[in-house]
């Protein structure tokens, strides 16, 4: 497939809002699995709040351990403070080229009925980044989160569109050794 610089993405009958223009392509693989975790997520919960954020190593790391850790002790976390299932994820590594080194975005998909405000999870991650583990920073931008409501085509499409800067292909790291992005299996969920 090739990389694209659509503003608009056509997937499974929709009109999906990327962040992609004249000068910048996605890599349609990552916008269609991003649009598949989120298009489960919706179905699976009423509401769904997802919060982004960034997690920059102080070190080197080959392999991508470091946030797959995360996302196995937030996921843990979450299910034992939230009793909150069906939690989503999406990760992709990048290569700073500056600095020459990686760094993830990460977006979480979580059940808005049973959590409503990012500060506490984004606390969560900085505390475990960077004081439990003191891997580095955990960098959380300014509006990291949107509540979606099914049926909310505006909202879906504003937290998909912060969302899709993820799949851009700029800066990423494609290699026969380590992945370049992961994310959660709800779409499996949802198409069982």
């Amino acid at each position: 497939m090739i990389n694209t610089r659509q503003e608009i993405y056509h997937y499974k009958g929709l009109d999906l809002p990327i962040n992609a223009d004249h000068k910048y392509k996605v890599i349609p693989l990552l916008v269609e699995r991003l649009a598949d975790e989120f298009l489960a997520a919706i179905e699976l919960h009423s509401k769904v709040l997802t919060v982004r954020f960034d997690l920059s190593p102080d070190g080197e790391h080959e392999g991508n351990k470091p946030v797959e850790d995360l996302m196995r002790w937030l996921k843990n976390n979450l299910k034992r403070n939230y009793h909150m299932n069906n939690i989503g994820h999406y990760w992709v590594r990048e290569l700073c080229k500056k600095r020459k080194s990686t760094h993830w975005h990460v977006v979480l998909l979580l059940d808005g009925n049973k959590v409503q405000s990012s500060w506490a999870i984004t606390e969560k991650v900085k505390r475990y980044w960077e004081e439990s583990k003191g891997l580095g920073v955990a960098f959380i931008p300014q509006n990291c989160y949107t509540q979606i409501v099914r049926g909310d085509i505006t909202a879906f499409n504003i937290a998909f569109y912060r969302s899709s800067y993820m799949a851009k292909e700029r800066s990423k790291l494609i290699s026969q050794k380590v992945r370049g992005f992961g994310c959660s299996s709800l779409s499996k969920k949802v198409a069982a």
